[in-house]
């Protein structure tokens, strides 16, 4: 790791700021602070030994996210070449749904490498299209009908955006 230099020779370090890509530094998290982790801490140990999880994944999630972010549980050395600063780095739970903040990263890493990827670099737009409660049951007994429900509504927005575009452009 190396940074800009410091006067004397020494680089300045580059831990200050973990995340790179933000310019922010690094502020470790306290999972023990958050609602949701004190109620899993609390309830937990009842919940599986009344039976109370459905599927054992569930038991394993709620285990993993009481140890996450606890660095008796595991953890990381982290160490700049440049100027010798170190710290411990808790190693996570990398639950997704579960817990904020191992999905929130899972979702931003994902979100970047759709967008490296998979999507072309032009403007996207996205439309969401409901179906209103009182016919949805239409939709319930014949699936085909989504489809044909899909393939109306691009024919609608191909012919609106063709209306609107110079000729040649769709």
């Amino acid at each position: 790791m190396g940074g800009e230099r410091k006067p004397g020779g020494r680089r300045a370090c580059t831990l200050d700021s973990a995340a790179p890509l933000r310019g922010t530094a690094y502020r470790p998290r306290n999972p023990r602070a958050s609602p949701l982790w004190q109620c899993a801490q609390r309830h937990g140990k009842e919940l599986r030994d009344a039976d109370g999880f459905q599927r054992a994944v569930e038991g394993r999630a709620i285990e993993r996210f009481i140890k996450c972010g606890d660095p008796h549980h595991g953890f990381a050395r982290i160490y700049c070449d440049a100027c010798g600063h170190d710290y411990l780095l808790a190693f996570s739970c990398k639950t997704r749904y579960f817990c904020p903040s191992c999905h929130q990263k899972r979702v931003l890493l994902y979100e970047e490498w759709v967008e490296e990827n998979v999507l072309a670099p032009v403007p996207h737009r996205q439309y969401v299209f409901t179906v209103p409660r009182l016919v949805r049951h239409f939709f319930a007994r014949r699936r085909e009908w989504l489809g044909e429900l899909c393939r109306i509504a691009e024919r609608l927005l191909s012919r609106a955006y063709a209306q609107v575009l110079p000729e040649g452009r769709h």
